[in-house]
């Protein structure tokens, strides 16, 4: 059962681009919240949260950890995820379950492309927010600059509500502008102790401007606090903390505060503002989904008194069994209790619940509403299923992951490893739905396809060290898509005898180009429709066609590349009621898509990557060129003191290998990062070959 009662319970995420300072901020909160006795760094590979081999070798997050501590009586289910775009499917399930988010933001580079993406992921699940700007005391931090940027960039309303006293080296504390103190951290305790004084002269003015910029963001967003402004009444701390946490909850406020968690100042009033300003479960909107077997929209709020549902968020593939993570949003079930999978329609026990502590995990009793807690021992359930009480069903919307952009060939090491090979690939996919894989008909060889280099490599090496299994990947390749031309129709027709029986059929299918807004994030790869009659369809027969059609989407088009930007309207289906209606369904539906595909004709897309590249100036002009022969479209550059900053558009075919390249053109002093864009259409192959052999000649 809960710790707290649900008001404070906080369900929050750790967000932010890749090195921005999350675990370092993370392994803080666990070390004054008494968790842990010592403080875990990145750079030592010790920390608490990232423990996996690889994670510390590399010094960055590649899964997400959970844990859960008490802070202010209040009881925070936290999730630190990572921050490289090849781990994304990381943040989205994550933001999918949680009701609140901090996003740390590094006080040099401030917001950077993994910051966008992970932003406009909490857009999407409506995920109140809380902003920290970390790494103040590196040179050439400037936390104006920061929040400039996150208001132009990210289109958000942010405003401080504490500011740093002193930059860089001179870094010393934070100015709390609601209750008008300046904090200074005790260092003998690693800043889990502070003193509030009285703010220095030199700050007096800075601060009053700031405070008053707070009030008057606050009240333009709550109309009680409009009024008090209005009429110039007195503003006092709670009045003021009150109205932050209304427009948080409400998304039209994003409170920012500042520090450096490394040098440990800062952190804790994170902690603080966490309880005052991010919502419990029974702030949030009531989950929504809709009955399984009518389709009826339903609703399941925040509460012990509703029935259970569930929603298994995260699979954890580990030698003796798969952990299923999962977040409880009505009712609550005992240990051992039972429950309905309804994907599968099947009863499940749910034998030992686990409350998560990074890698570590103890019992709990019971689990309810607002917890997050894992089970082990199901079969047959996935990522995005829906656990619920049998008496009264309910399936939420699934979760959605963007697709995999680089593919390899991966050989065992033996005929007899084959099979063991097969097997745990299967469970690492079930793990990780932006992982796939696929044995090629023509060769036999087993293909995977993941987010890119690094995703494989990770997989690789899991592959090695967690299961045990040898087996060698080949070069990463590109992987392309399809979409359709122009509108289409194709029937198919089924007339067969089965035993005694004479069974037909008959299918009818349109498909429409269906244009993506660029850079759209969670846009469906495919659209199905049932028209007409076929909606009318048993609910059974509806989703055994949507399965059909999707799995020929995902066979692929005319070049055998997965479908993209496409809508796929089901026209007609009928047979002469046979005894078992899913064979000639099957058949004709196949059929008739794969003549409709033909009618419209399909082109090739290939990805293309957003590119941000920081390099000395005295660079630029060798890194223009390199990129130019790889087909980049440059869209900005920007200089900061002694670095340029390149924001660009590159497709990915061009970009293995960059990071050495890179390398060799700034003398070590450059760095990149790369998230996927769009899929667009591919130039020539004489185009690429022309693009590629400039290339060569730039090296």
């Amino acid at each position: 059962m809960l710790l707290k009662p649900l008001a404070r319970v906080r369900n929050i995420g750790i967000i932010a681009h890749i090195d921005a300072g999350k675990t370092t901020a993370t392994e803080r909160f666990l070390f004054y919240a008494g968790v842990t006795h010592k403080i875990g760094e990145v750079h030592d590979g010790d920390t608490v949260m990232d423990f996996l081999e690889d994670e510390r070798e590399r010094g960055i997050t590649i899964s997400a950890a959970a844990t859960t501590f008490v802070w202010n009586d209040h009881q925070i289910n936290l999730i630190d995820t990572p921050g490289h775009i090849d781990f994304t499917a990381e943040v989205e399930r994550s933001l999918r379950v949680l009701d609140g988010a901090v996003v740390i933001f590094s006080g040099v580079e401030g917001v950077q492309p993994q910051s966008e993406t992970v932003w406009h992921q909490a857009d999407r699940y409506g995920v109140p927010r809380i902003a920290f700007i970390n790494k103040l005391d590196r040179a050439g931090a400037d936390h104006e600059r920061v929040l400039a940027s996150i208001e132009k960039r990210l289109g958000a309303r942010a405003v401080f509500i504490n500011l740093p006293h002193g930059l860089e080296d001179r870094l010393d504390g934070v100015i709390d502008l609601v209750a008008e103190k300046y904090l200074v951290f005790d260092r003998s305790s690693r800043g889990s102790e502070l003193t509030a004084c009285e703010i220095p002269g030199d700050s007096v003015e800075a601060a009053r401007i700031a405070r008053d910029r707070l009030v008057q963001k606050a009240a333009e967003s709550v109309d009680w606090l409009a009024e008090l402004y209005i009429a110039e009444e007195p503003i006092s701390a709670e009045t003021l903390k009150r109205a932050i946490r209304e427009a948080t909850l409400s998304r039209s406020l994003i409170p920012v505060l500042c520090g450096a968690a490394l040098r440990d100042l800062g952190v804790r009033p994170i902690l603080d503002a966490v309880c005052d300003f991010l919502p419990a479960p029974i702030d949030r909107p009531p989950a929504r989904g809709q009955n399984p077997e009518t389709g009826a929209p339903v609703e399941r709020p925040a509460a012990l008194s509703a029935p259970f549902s569930a929603l298994v968020f995260k699979v954890v593939a580990t030698q003796a069994t798969d952990v299923f993570w999962l977040r409880i949003y009505s009712g609550a079930l005992e240990d051992d209790g039972h429950c309905l999978h309804p994907r599968t329609g099947r009863k499940l026990r749910l034998r030992r619940f686990l409350r998560l502590h990074a890698d570590r995990a103890e019992p709990a009793a019971r689990a309810e509403c607002g917890d997050i807690v894992a089970v082990t021992a199901l079969k047959n359930v996935a990522t995005g299923d829906t656990l619920c009480d049998p008496k009264h069903p309910v399936t939420f919307e699934p979760m959605h992951f963007p697709d995999p952009v680089v593919t390899a060939a991966v050989e065992a090491a033996n005929a007899a490893e084959r099979e063991r090979l097969l097997a745990v690939v299967a469970r690492v996919v079930r793990e990780d739905p932006t992982f796939s894989y696929r044995t090629d008909e023509e060769s036999g060889e087993l293909i995977v396809s993941g987010m890119g280099e690094l995703h494989l490599e990770i997989l690789q090496n899991r592959l090695r060290r967690q299961f045990n299994v040898d087996a060698r990947f080949g070069r990463p390749r590109v992987t392309y898509r399809e979409t359709v031309l122009r509108t289409a129709t194709g029937t198919g027709e089924f007339d067969k005898r089965i035993g005694d029986v004479r069974v037909t059929g008959r299918a009818a299918v349109e498909v429409l180009p269906r244009p993506r807004p660029a850079g759209e994030r969670g846009w469906p790869s495919v659209e199905i429709e049932l028209a007409g009659r076929t909606a009318s369809l048993p609910v059974a027969l509806q989703r055994e066609a949507k399965e059909v059609i999707a799995g020929v989407c995902t066979a692929g088009g005319a070049n055998g590349y997965a479908l993209l930007d496409t809508k796929v309207r089901v026209l007609e289906i009928r047979s002469n009621d046979p005894p078992d209606p899913l064979v000639p369904l099957r058949a004709t539906l196949t059929l008739a898509l794969r003549h409709a595909l033909a009618s419209s004709g399909t082109r090739v897309l290939e990805p293309v990557m957003s590119l941000e590249v920081r390099i000395p100036e005295a660079s630029l002009g060798a890194v223009v060129r390199d990129l130019g022969a790889r087909r980049a479209e440059i869209r900005e550059t920007t200089f900061a003191g002694e670095s340029a900053v390149i924001q660009a558009r590159v497709p990915l075919s061009l970009m293995f290998g960059y990071s050495t390249d890179l390398r060799s053109l700034t003398q070590g002093q450059g760095s990149y990062t790369m998230e996927p864009f769009d899929y667009q259409p591919q130039n020539s192959v004489n185009g690429n070959r022309e693009a590629a052999s400039s290339l060569a000649q730039t090296r």
